[in-house]
């Protein structure tokens, strides 16, 4: 078990914070790619529907010139700070404002490191890295520096699949809960 900084297990990384439609001489659209921003992405999971915009193919081929991928970790750099989401999809989708995408090394499991990043000593390393008093954000170069404990590839496996079943039986309990309350 060794502690590294996230640079040393990331193949690539995903940031277009800067970018948005104007600045690629277009405008969001009715349908297409979902462009997803920090406010959804909260505990794991893509919230306020609501609020998600859409960019045509055009737009999508000029914005996403890395794509994220299934096993993707993105991250929100501000506002919400800190908040993590396994890309466990084929979906192709548009990282917009505040967020970065981080790819992991093949000898290493993404899913292993999503749920480090979820955990109390990477949150507190991610505030102690941060910069700003009333909107609190991370830039890139201090994301990567902060420590993942590594375990050998056999161990990170059987971490990552037994709290991706205990995800799965949380959700299931969420949706039978959702379910009864919407009966009564």
């Amino acid at each position: 078990m060794d502690k590294v900084c996230l640079s040393e297990i990331v193949k690539e990384i995903i940031d277009y914070r800067g970018k948005t439609p104007k600045k690629l001489n277009d405008n969001w659209a009715e349908k297409g790619y979902r462009a997803l921003s920090a406010k959804n992405v909260k505990n794991g999971k893509i919230v306020q529907l609501e609020t998600i915009r859409y960019v045509s193919k055009n737009l999508y081929k000029k914005w996403m010139k890395q794509e994220v991928e299934r096993g993707t970790i993105i991250i929100t750099s501000e506002a919400p700070f800190g908040e993590v989401l396994y890309w466990d999809s084929d979906e192709k989708i548009v990282l917009s404002q505040r967020l970065f995408g981080i790819k992991i090394k093949d000898e290493h499991n993404s899913k292993y490191v999503y749920y480090y990043m979820t955990c109390h000593d990477f949150k507190n390393e991610l505030k102690f890295r941060a910069t700003g008093t009333t909107v609190v954000g991370l830039r890139q170069p201090e994301l990567l520096k902060c420590k993942i404990v590594i375990q050998d590839k056999e161990n990170q496996n059987k971490i990552a699949n037994i709290l991706s079943i205990i995800d799965k039986k949380i959700e299931l309990n969420n949706q039978i809960n959702d379910n009864l309350y919407y009966v009564t």
